[in-house]
């Protein structure tokens, strides 16, 4: 009882600091970085599954249409936040931008549909009897999931042909980094298929919600903040805690963010030299 007592007398005479930024704009902070908090749009009821063009600097995403009653699709520009729907396409489930060519596609329940900035349409293209999940574009390789079956498949032809890539089941969310290797996860666990083909499993993920991939490292958004993924060893190290839960997330240029949360769709962008005023408050 008596070493309760010293303690909380400890604690009363100690100075608490107190740390303060002072900003012209809200921001967040993800580890040890700090960003500027920006609103693109807030226009669409529930935006997720944002794809980036670099060259035109669209942000494309998924929403629900309220009439429709049915997802739809649209874009908002990062530079001017003007944003537009997309036609052509009713029930979309994914989109994806090729990184080497700026072309965009989107996945529905039958088929793949390629984007056409022209005329501001998306047109079916193939894959007819398949209800496209997800779609990743990396290595100037297209891969998906086949919401049918919950597998993944590799895309030939020019969207024309789909041939099966491993034996994962259950696949609910997937990415391909940059060194060709693929990142599952299912409902059994966290996986990666290193160099695309042994299977490795996870030892400290249990689940990853959105993967991200910047130049040879990949990260995982997980219950906990973002982990760095090490797929040959089947290791997650933590990088950042992060105070809020997107429903997608993804990295642009420049070192920006883009996250959607309910109804909005923000842009982190780095502040990368600012001040600190520490100010030490006394506790008793």
């Amino acid at each position: 009882m008596s070493n309760k007592v010293l303690f909380v007398a400890i604690l009363a005479c100690v100075d608490a600091k107190l740390t303060v930024f002072l900003t012209d704009t809200p921001i967040e902070k993800i580890g040890t970085r700090i960003y500027r908090k920006e609103l693109l749009t807030n226009a669409f009821p529930s935006p997720k599954e944002l794809a980036y063009d670099s060259s035109s600097r669209n942000l494309f995403f998924m929403y629900m249409d309220d009439v429709a009653q049915n997802s739809r699709r649209a874009f908002v520009n990062v530079v001017t936040k003007q944003a537009m729907k997309i036609e052509g396409i009713a029930r979309n489930k994914a989109t994806a931008v090729d990184p080497d060519t700026s072309e965009v596609y989107f996945g529905s329940d039958d088929g793949l549909y390629k984007y056409d900035p022209i005329y501001n349409v998306a047109t079916n293209i193939g894959l007819y009897n398949m209800n496209v999940f997800k779609i990743v574009i990396r290595n100037n390789a297209m891969y998906l999931i086949d919401a049918n079956d919950h597998m993944i498949y590799k895309i030939f032809n020019q969207g024309q042909t789909a041939v099966k890539f491993g034996n994962m089941k259950t696949v609910m969310e997937f990415e391909v980094d940059n060194q060709k290797n693929v990142h599952i996860v299912t409902m059994c666990g966290v996986f990666c298929a290193y160099n695309s083909q042994e299977v490795i499993k996870n030892k400290d993920l249990r689940v990853v919600y959105h993967f991200f991939v910047e130049g040879e490292k990949t990260f995982g958004l997980s219950d906990d903040g973002i982990h760095e993924i090490d797929c040959f060893n089947g290791t997650a190290r933590k990088v950042a805690n992060i105070n809020f839960f997107p429903s997608s997330m993804i990295f642009g240029d420049y070192g920006d963010i883009y996250y959607s949360i309910d109804d909005d769709i923000y842009r982190l962008r780095p502040i990368n030299s600012y001040h600190i005023y520490n100010v030490r408050m006394k506790t008793n």
